[in-house]
C-alpha cells in the first residue's frame, strides 16, 4: 500500500455463502505457498477507485490446506471476512481465498477503506491560515504602495532640456547656472539680497533641484510586521503538517522488499518444541502413524527402529519434555530453510542426574511442508554454546573452515568406530559417551566367551544430507551436527544358535536361516568449535535394522 499515516481495512464479500478464508503473512511464506497456483494480485492501490493488478495462471489450489499453515500471522474465516492493518507496520502479504479448496472465489467481492479521521478539520485550519495570510498581504501591500517613493514632476524648476544655459530676456544672467564665456560661478561677486540655495560644496548640488520634496526614510516597521505575521502563519502551518498523531494518510514510498524472515521467527521457538513434543508423544503412542509429517531421514530411521525394540521388550516411548527452549538459523529469503533448535530437557525425560539438552537440525522444503526434524542428539547442558543473533534474530552460519572440520571429524568418528583408537588432530570426546559405548559393545561380541568365530566393523559418514552445509556461529566458535553408519557383520560357528537379545531380533527384516547376521547402526553426533579446540559429543547409539545370511 503507497501511503502511510493511517489504517486500511480489506473487507472480503462472498454472495454465493462460500467460506472465505483471509490472512497475513511474510511474503517468503505467502510466495511460496501460492508458487505456481492460478491467482489475481493487487500489486498497487491508488484512492479512491484505482487499483493495478494482474492475473497469473496455474493450478487451481495449492498442495495444502490453506488453515493449517502454521507460518500465517493472522488469519480468519466466513462468508464474510474483513482484515484492517496499520500502513506504517512491516510490510505483510494479504491472501484471501475459499476455505475449502475445492470451492472458488466466484461471487465475491474485495473492497478497501482507508481511515482518514481529521482530514476535515485540518483543511479548516488550513484555509483559515490560507485567508488571514492573504488579508495580512493585501493590507500590508496597500501601506507599501501608500508610502512608497514618487518620482519628481517634469516642470518642478528643472531646466528645460532646450536650454543652452544663455541669458534670458528677464533673469539678468544672475541664476546659479548663468555666466559669461570662460567665467564660472566662483568669479562672480555674492549678492546679499539675492535668493539662491545656501551656500555648500559644489559636488552635492545638483541642477534644478531646488523645488524638489527631499527623499524621506522609508519606515520599515511594517515591513517587519508584515514579516513577522508571515512567518507565523507559515509556522502554524508547518506545525500543523508535522502533527505525527494526526491519522492522516499520505502518499508514501515503502520498502516492499522486507518479505523476509528468519526460519524461526523470535518467540516461535518454543511454540515449535511444544508442537513437536506433542505430535511426537501421538506418534509413538499409535506405533509411529504420520512420522513422516514431523521426522525425516536419518532421524526417522532411529525412531521407526526404537518403536519396533519398545514394542518387542514391552516398553512404552514417550517424547522429552523441555524447560527452556533457543532456536537459531540464519535469516533467509527463500525455501528451503533450516535451522537448529536447542531444548534443556526436564530431569524426567532423560537417564541419570546429568542435565542435558537436546540438539535438533530441522528443515522446511516450502510453505506447504511442516518442519522436518532431521537429526537429534543431546549434549551436557553445560557444554551448551552461546549464539549470537543479529537485531533480527538471525545467527551468522558457521564459518567455511568449520564445514572443512565437519567433513575431518565425520572421518575421524568412523574410524574411531571400528579401530577403537583416535587420531591425532582428531575431536576431543571421541572415547566417551555413544562413541565408547559402542566400541564397548564390539568388545563384547568378539569375547572369546560369546563363542562368535568373527565379528567385523565398517562405518561411513552418512552422506544422503549435507550436514557440513548447516552448521551456525556461536560466541567462541562453531557447532553442527553429524552421523554415521555402521555395519556389524557378525559370525558363529555353524553348531550354535544365534541369540543376540530382544533389540537385535525386534529389528530383524528376514527370517531366513544362517550363521551369519549383519547388524546396521547409527551414531549422531554434535560437532563443536570453542577457540582452536574440537569436540565431537554422542550421549547413546542406535540399532536401525538386522538381517541372517
Amino acid at each position: 500500500m503507497p501511503y502511510s499515516g493511517s489504517s486500511v481495512t480489506v473487507t472480503a464479500k462472498n454472495s454465493k455463502g462460500t467460506e472465505l478464508f483471509v490472512g497475513t503473512a511474510s511474503g517468503v511464506d505467502a510466495d511460496s505457498y501460492l508458487d505456481g497456483v492460478a491467482q489475481e494480485q493487487i500489486s498497487d492501490v491508488s484512492f479512491p477507485n484505482s487499483a493495478s493488478h494482474r492475473f497469473t495462471p496455474g493450478d487451481a489450489k495449492p498442495e495444502a490446506g490453506i488453515t493449517d499453515r502454521d507460518w500465517w500471522i493472522s488469519q480468519d474465516t466466513g462468508t464474510t471476512v474483513a482484515k484492517t492493518f496499520d500502513l506504517d507496520a512491516e510490510p505483510q502479504m494479504l491472501v484471501i481465498a475459499p476455505e475449502n479448496s475445492d470451492d472458488s472465489l466466484d461471487g465475491t467481492t474485495v473492497s478497501l477503506k482507508m481511515r482518514v479521521k481529521g482530514v476535515f478539520a485540518l483543511s479548516l485550519l488550513g484555509i483559515a491560515g490560507a485567508v488571514i495570510l492573504a488579508g495580512f498581504s493585501v493590507f500590508f501591500f496597500m501601506r507599501w504602495w501608500g508610502s512608497r517613493i514618487r518620482p519628481p514632476k517634469k516642470d518642478s524648476g528643472q531646466p528645460s532640456p532646450d536650454d543652452d544655459g544663455g541669458h534670458g530676456p528677464d533673469d539678468g544672467g544672475s541664476g546659479p547656472d548663468s555666466g559669461g564665456a570662460g567665467r564660472g560661478p566662483a568669479d562672480e561677486p555674492a549678492v546679499e539680497d539675492e535668493p539662491g540655495p545656501a551656500t555648500q560644496p559644489i559636488s552635492t548640488v545638483q541642477p534644478g533641484t531646488s523645488g524638489q520634496v527631499p527623499p524621506r526614510r522609508r519606515d520599515l516597521r511594517h515591513r517587519r510586521s508584515l514579516r513577522t505575521v508571515t512567518a507565523a502563519v507559515m509556522g502554524t502551518g508547518l506545525v500543523l503538517s508535522g502533527c505525527a498523531n494526526m491519522p492522516i494518510a499520505k502518499p508514501s514510498s515503502p520498502d516492499t522488499t522486507p518479505y523476509e524472515r528468519t526460519a524461526v521467527r523470535p518467540g516461535e521457538a518454543g511454540k515449535f518444541m511444544t508442537n513437536y513434543t506433542e505430535s511426537l508423544d501421538k506418534t509413538l503412542g499409535d506405533k509411529g502413524s504420520d512420522l513422516d509429517k514431523i521426522q525425516a531421514a536419518p532421524l526417522i530411521d532411529h525412531t521407526r527402529a526404537q518403536i519396533q525394540i519398545a514394542d518387542k521388550a514391552k516398553q512404552k516411548l514417550r517424547a522429552p519434555n523441555f524447560t527452556e527452549v533457543v532456536a537459531g538459523s540464519p535469516s533467509f529469503t527463500e525455501y528451503p530453510m533450516w535451522f537448529y533448535a536447542f531444548g534443556t530437557a526436564d530431569k524426567k525425560s532423560t537417564d541419570g542426574d546429568e542435565p542435558l539438552t537436546q540438539v535438533m537440525l530441522v528443515t522446511r522444503e516450502s510453505a506447504s511442508t511442516d518442519p522436518l526434524v532431521r537429526s537429534a542428539s543431546y549434549i551436557p547442558t553445560d557444554q551448551m554454546p552461546t549464539l549470537m543473533a543479529d537485531d533480527r534474530g538471525a545467527v551468522e552460519k558457521g564459518p567455511e573452515e568449520f564445514g572443512d572440520d565437519m567433513t575431518t571429524a565425520s572421518g575421524d568418528v568412523s574410524s574411531f568406530l571400528v579401530e577403537g583408537k583416535a587420531k591425532s588432530g582428531g575431536p576431543e570426546g571421541l572415547k566417551e559417551g555413544g562413541f565408547k559405548g559402542f566400541r564397548d559393545y564390539v568388545g563384547d561380541l568378539r569375547d572369546k566367551d560369546s563363542g562368535f568365530d568373527k565379528v567385523d566393523v565398517d562405518c561411513r559418514p552418512y552422506e544422503d544430507l549435507k550436514f557440513e552445509d548447516m552448521s551456525l556461529s556461536t560466541e567462541k566458535g562453531a557447532i553442527g551436527m553429524g552421523e554415521v553408519r555402521c555395519t556389524l557383520t557378525i559370525k558363529a560357528p555353524s553348531d550354535y544358535a544365534l541369540d543376540l537379545g530382544d533389540t537385535v531380533e525386534a529389528v530383524k527384516t528376514n527370517d531366513k536361516e544362517g550363521d551369519t547376521i549383519k547388524v546396521d547402526t547409527a551414531h549422531p553426533y554434535v560437532l563443536m568449535k570453542t577457540g582452536d579446540e574440537l569436540t565431537a559429543v554422542a550421549t547413546d547409539w542406535n540399532v536401525l535394522s538386522s538381517k541372517v545370511e
